[in-house]
């Protein structure tokens, strides 16, 4: 399950919005908001276009993507 709030924070970390994520990653700014807040499933193509997309390093990626905790 995705880290809603830590990958919020990235989000604003990396001084970007969910409409220009949405964009960069080419879906709608609803359908970003439903995969993070884990309503719809995530491809592992679009959780490794968001970590590039924020910086995410490689080794931090199950902090960002694979929670075990739903926030």
């Amino acid at each position: 399950m995705v880290n809603t709030n830590k990958l919020r924070g990235k989000i604003v970390e990396q001084g970007l919005t969910f409409a220009k994520l949405a964009q960069m990653l080419g879906v709608s700014p609803s359908t970003l908001g439903r995969k993070i807040k884990n309503l719809s499933a995530m491809t592992l193509e679009e959780v490794e276009q968001i970590r590039d997309f924020l910086g995410i390093p490689p080794s931090q990626i199950m902090e960002y993507f694979f929670s075990e905790h739903i926030r």
